[in-house]
């Protein structure tokens, strides 16, 4: 056999073999360049593996402890401590307030939402389903506030909920309470709203030719403002206070000389020529500096919540980077399984219902915290019976299986059916809204097939429940009561019937608070069966 048979006999077997593995062939018919392009990986996605590795876990637990750190300092040094009450913005606010309370200190954050979207341009409005009723009354109280709140912006160091949400808020309030008392001068409190520097004349000039809309929204949701009215003094207004050298002079002394409420806000978010510089913690390890680092918590958390990252702060900053996501790991798998910290979302005010600021208290001292294993049963005009709603906790519980005849679970986490029984159990996997837009849209029909099944049943119990609480659960209740009360003409469904039956939903539920993304998927589904 000559040479070049010989030859032509091995690429046959190599073209076999290729063939067989399916890679072989192609690979062969590449030229040099495509070769080496698919084996030496481009300078963009070096650069993108480079920028993730130092905007993980690590880095960002280390990020956030340094701002909560310049938060609780700027809190007591202008004297804010224990003269305002202090609310962390949801989400990005929490991750930087938890660590301020001190033992003995008697004070603490509470939690409210001003959504940075309804200050985005042109999107500009007044939420009809963040009243943050609570904000209003304990400001007006105690003649001021402080809202922490951060963001990754690598453009601005105050996220928009603070440079636009939070004036918007504060000027329609001021305009409603002016509208309801004769004697509230009205060129002092409809003056707003008041913006930030930064925030450019034409924006703003657009924005009040908009507080007209405003304020329509704000009659729509019949929120008495009565008590405020006996309460505020004197209007609101916003102040802002940043590393950058925004209110810099700002003190507890210097405000309270002011004709106005102040509404102090803060973000943690450093001056933009910090980012990416490398820094050293307290305990020696060097860490990336990320502003804003515990904003889009899903994207690097790895489940690890504010209130897990505040309980276990001090193990979480000394441990060394090769082992920090493995303790993330072992702490977010304690919490599923053992005792939980309280997630401070669950006591953030509800949202779309104009309930006394002391509605959610008065259940939490009575019936006890959702985020522990209590329940709340929904009012009778949810058309869902003997209607339970709840958080994973209540799987906890020694007397779960007396709870109900039958439990629904809609969420990530995994529930031992065995702990409800003999009782009825689904569980429905579903991720938060901003992880995956369709979940709930595509649950809903098994969820609303398995409410409509457990109601066939005379006097039958249910318990809807969640990861939480007080977001998918709610979200639920508020399908099922909408598909219980308009099931044979959807058409009806609106968004303003969405927001009502949350209304109702709140009146004993006062700690529900649905995300956004949780009550268009709702909305949706309707829509989607007209």
């Amino acid at each position: 056999m000559s040479t070049t048979t010989c030859a032509r006999a091995d690429d046959d077997e190599g073209e076999e073999e290729g063939a067989e593995t399916g890679e072989g062939v192609a690979f062969g018919r590449l030229s040099d360049d495509a070769i080496n392009a698919s084996l030496s990986p481009s300078i963009y996605a070096l650069a993108r593996a480079i920028k993730k590795s130092a905007h993980g876990a690590f880095h960002c637990a280390h990020s956030i402890a340094v701002d909560a750190a310049f938060v609780d300092g700027v809190v007591r040094a202008r004297g804010f401590h224990g003269k305002y009450p202090c609310f962390a913005n949801a989400r990005a606010g929490t991750w930087y307030a938890a660590s301020t309370a001190r033992e003995g200190d008697g004070w603490g954050w509470d939690g409210c939402y001003f959504k940075s979207t309804d200050g985005h341009n042109n999107n500009w409005a007044f939420s009809r389903t963040r009243l943050n009723e609570r904000v209003a009354h304990e400001a007006a109280k105690a003649g001021g506030c402080v809202i922490v709140d951060a963001t990754r912006s690598s453009v601005k160091r105050f996220p928009d909920a603070l440079s636009k949400t939070v004036p918007i808020w504060a000027d329609t309030l001021n305009r409603a309470c002016a509208a309801a008392d004769a004697e509230k001068d009205p060129a002092v409190w409809c003056d707003g709203p008041y913006f930030p520097d930064w925030v450019a004349e034409h924006e703003r000039n657009s924005i009040r030719a908009r507080v007209g809309e405003f304020e329509a929204s704000f009659r729509s949701v019949e929120w008495d403002v009565g008590e405020l009215v006996k309460k505020l003094r004197k209007p609101f207004r916003c102040v802002w206070l940043s590393r950058g050298g925004d209110g810099a002079d700002l003190s507890i002394d210097s405000l309270e000389r002011e004709d106005f409420t102040p509404l102090v806000l803060i973000t943690a978010s450093a001056p933009l020529h910090w980012r990416g510089g490398r820094r050293v913690g307290v305990n020696g390890h060097s860490f990336c500096y990320i502003p804003g680092a515990g904003d889009d918590e899903e994207s690097w958390a790895n489940g690890l919540t504010s209130a897990d990252f505040h309980a276990h702060r001090e193990a979480l900053l000394d441990i060394a980077e090769s082992r920090f996501d493995t303790l993330v790991e072992r702490i977010v798998s304690g919490r599923v399984t053992g005792s939980r910290s309280i997630d401070p979302r669950s006591r953030f005010a509800a949202k779309g219902c104009s309930l006394d600021a002391d509605a959610m208290n008065e259940a939490n001292r009575t019936l006890g915290l959702v985020s522990e294993g209590a329940v709340r049963e929904l009012s009778p005009e949810c058309a869902l019976g003997a209607c339970y709603i709840g958080s994973f906790a209540v799987y906890d519980r020694s007397d779960a299986a007396a709870l109900a005849d039958a439990f629904l679970h809609v969420g990530e986490t995994a529930v031992d059916a065995a702990r409800v029984a003999p009782s009825t159990f689904l569980h429905v996997p579903v991720k938060k809204a901003k992880v995956s837009r369709l979940d709930l849209l595509n649950s809903l029909p098994r969820c609303l097939k398995f409410i409509r099944e457990t109601m066939k049943t005379p006097g039958a119990r249910l318990c809807v429940t969640c990861d939480d609480g007080v977001d998918h659960a709610v979200a639920v209740a508020v399908a099922a009561s909408i598909a219980m009360t308009s099931e044979e003409d959807s058409s009806d469904v609106t968004k303003d019937l969405v927001r009502q039956r949350l209304a109702v939903v709140a009146r004993t539920h006062p700690d529900a608070q649905p995300t956004r993304g949780s009550l268009k998927q709702v909305y949706n589904y309707f829509e989607s069966h007209k």
